[in-house]
């Protein structure tokens, strides 16, 4: 079975991550010769000599056009955009805005849809799109489970926050939250993982942190993989993100790692929260967009002093959804479209 991947592969923002380990997962059946749509840079990648070794077939065959009859996984952004190219059957998306019309006629284009999460599949459930599935991302567990932290800062309260700096992500409320939570607890400290390829998405956002120059610290552009350490020296990961198209791959890092996990109850988040994972923040109607939630400085105090009193107890990894159960998942319902081709 000859299968296109339609979006960049690379190890420093959430798609690329999601190409990166599904190349890996389809690496290992011999029945599919998968490819990316074009060229991949392999200094962009960032895996082991090992995952470099098993994805060397996926990239050299990326570096040709890819043959007729392929079916494609083409990627999809908000509204359904870009529209569909000759040869792509099924689309996958995470969508966080409200749909357009126009984008419930561009979804009626594919032969099947594979959503992020149950809400995005609840939406186009409710628009009249029924031919779509749900299969959750997964976590490389063989990187992201609990392991001894290096205890780096033995007297502080590690505090995380990740994910591209945007509106949607949250980053204000967390800045907002951190500031009071500093004053009372003065070993608090905040280690961010906000940078990304897309640093205009965070402009009007309030990020200004500089009265705690001491007490943070940026960990800057990782490749994924770097992260694992990052996480398990943390006492406490805080994502009150307004939305989610998927299940929020660096909140799933952290809870496999063990990491007490405070999210927001709403759209993408909501289905790590009923795996029973997580400390649940309670939301409002979002300003920004009416498909979102809004979460209360003061609820994440509360979460977070929660979080500081329970600081020592043992840590126990989620059992989350690995990339082995997407793939699992995916190439039955891909065979069918490839035979039909």
């Amino acid at each position: 079975m000859e299968l296109v991947i339609d979006w960049g592969v690379s190890a420093t923002f959430g798609w690329g991550v999601y190409g990166v380990n599904l190349a890996l997962e389809l690496s290992r059946d011999s029945t599919i010769k998968a490819r990316s749509a074009s060229t991949i840079d392999p200094n962009g990648v960032h895996v082991d000599a090992l995952r470099m070794h098993a994805l060397t077939p996926f990239l050299d065959r990326s570096k040709r056009p890819p043959p007729r009859g392929a079916v494609w996984l083409h990627y999809l952004g908000n509204q359904f955009m870009p529209k569909q190219p000759a040869g792509a059957r099924i689309g996958v998306i995470f969508f966080e805005a409200p749909l357009s019309a126009d984008a419930i006629e561009r979804a009626k284009g594919y032969d099947l849809i594979i959503t992020g999460s149950s809400w995005n599949e609840e939406v186009l459930k409710a628009a009249g799109i029924t031919h779509t599935r749900t299969i959750l991302q997964g976590v490389d567990r063989s990187l992201f489970s609990p392991a001894p932290k290096r205890n780096l800062f033995p007297d502080r309260f590690v505090i995380f926050s990740g994910g591209k700096a945007e509106p949607r992500k949250g980053q204000d409320i967390v800045v907002a939250a951190f500031r009071i939570f500093a004053r009372l607890h003065p070993e608090a400290l905040l280690v961010t993982a906000w940078r990304s390829p897309w640093p205009n998405l965070s402009r009007g956002m309030d990020l200004d942190l500089s009265g705690f120059t001491n007490r943070v610290i940026d960990a800057g552009l990782l490749p994924n993989g770097y992260l694992a350490p990052i996480y398990r020296e943390c006492d406490v990961a805080l994502f009150p993100n307004r939305a989610e198209g998927g299940t929020n791959l660096v909140a799933m890092e952290c809870l496999a790692c063990g990491i007490p996990t405070i999210l927001s109850d709403n759209t993408g988040h909501r289905d790590l929260l009923r795996m029973g994972y997580g400390y649940r923040l309670s939301q409002k109607p979002s300003p920004f967009c009416s498909e979102w939630g809004e979460t209360e400085v003061e609820e994440v105090l509360e979460a977070l002093e929660r979080a500081f009193q329970n600081a020592h107890a043992p840590r126990k990894a989620a059992e989350l959804p690995q990339w082995s159960d997407l793939t699992n998942s995916l190439v039955p319902l891909v065979r069918p479209v490839y035979k039909s081709s």
